[in-house]
């Protein structure tokens, strides 16, 4: 598995060749968390791309050579997780998921049934940088609703992006009614998760009215972060071809 570090906020432009001062944290993690040596290679995420680095030199500030970029995959879909807001933890868990199965946003939505509170921006930003540093991936899911905005309402989120598709999970749904275009490579999808506890009567009903179809994640009732990553397995795998 590659070892990934991000580069400073604000740094000059990479080109190969350069070498790079990386910061305190980043430091601290090549050096004590993963025990990169002088000469090891790396990658290094800078603004959605992703250089391959050698290390250079040790201290509490390390040093790395950039060696060139590394080519990019396929482009993702839109993929936009309509989130209602379970617990903290669990919001935490559910973002987790959504950046290493390709979202690329997350709305964080306040449901009848949401009775946790929103995580700090900074929690929110050290746990998609895990989730970067474990999938390989070079920038993470726009994030709408989260601090220091407050979360969107269930009939803003349902306006959202109105043109692509979107499905919720649904217990008692009966999948033969999916359209066929939600399974043939669509552009895009919405995808709508309810908090702990579900989506309640009347924000289903609402969702049917807003397009969403409803679809079932087995005979199981799913916790939030469960039922986010089983939707973006779904209907969020398709890659944008060239």
């Amino acid at each position: 598995m590659s070892v990934r570090a991000f580069a400073p906020a604000g740094a000059e432009p990479l080109q190969a060749g350069i070498t790079l001062e990386l910061d305190d944290e980043e430091s601290r993690y090549l050096v004590k968390v993963r025990r990169v040596r002088v000469g090891e290679a790396i990658e290094l995420f800078d603004a959605g791309a992703v250089w391959l680095a050698r290390l250079v030199t040790h201290g509490r500030r390390v040093r790395v050579e950039i060696d060139g970029p590394r080519p990019l995959g396929a482009t993702p879909l839109a993929r936009v997780l309509l989130l209602g807001l379970p617990d903290a933890p669990a919001t935490l868990e559910s973002i987790t998921g959504a950046c290493e199965l390709g979202a690329t946003q997350v709305v964080l939505v306040r449901c009848e049934r949401s009775a946790g509170h929103v995580p700090s921006a900074g929690r929110l930003e050290r746990v998609m940088r895990a989730a970067m540093r474990q999938c390989g991936r070079p920038s993470p899911p726009e994030l709408l609703g989260g601090p220091p905005a407050e979360p969107w309402s269930l009939p803003d989120a349902l306006a959202h992006q109105p043109e692509l598709p979107g499905v919720f999970g649904e217990p008692h749904a009966n999948d033969k009614t999916l359209p066929p275009g939600l399974t043939e490579r669509p552009g895009g999808m919405r995808l709508l998760v309810g908090p702990e506890g579900g989506l309640s009567a009347r924000e289903v009903e609402a969702a049917t009215a807003a397009g969403f179809v409803a679809t079932q994640l087995g005979p199981w009732v799913l916790r939030t972060p469960t039922a986010a990553v089983a939707l973006l397995a779904r209907f969020g795998s398709w890659p944008q071809t060239h």
